[in-house]
């Protein structure tokens, strides 16, 4: 189980580098809520986007946007509206992203 959350942090702390060298502003990582789990939470250009990071070693098993199915995404939205409604924020313009990362790609960029 440890091995699986350090690749999973490893993705993660890669796509929040990835956002921010893209001009994303990160507003707050792995937010929780009963409703579910959100991975990042950041700004561009007037949208709000609520970033679902899966990393995998290989595909073996599938990439890993796979891994983010019907029920998944239904968490990730209620976590979301969870997240504007309590801190009172009012967004016109929201995103749900997935971010897929390959450990072998992080690798050969470092």
């Amino acid at each position: 189980m440890r091995y699986r959350k350090n690749v999973g942090d490893i993705g993660e702390n890669f796509a929040a580098d990835l956002l921010t060298n893209a001009g994303y502003k990160i507003i707050e990582r792995n937010y929780r809520t009963k409703a579910g789990e959100i991975d990042i939470i950041a700004i561009k250009d007037g949208v709000i986007h609520f970033v679902e990071v899966k990393t995998r070693n290989g595909n073996q098993y599938g990439y890993p946007s796979e891994a983010v199915t019907a029920t998944k995404q239904t968490h990730i939205r209620r976590a979301a509206e969870q997240y504007l409604q309590g801190r009172r924020m009012q967004w016109n313009k929201t995103s749900i992203d997935v971010y897929e990362i390959m450990t072998e790609l992080i690798e050969d960029c470092m």
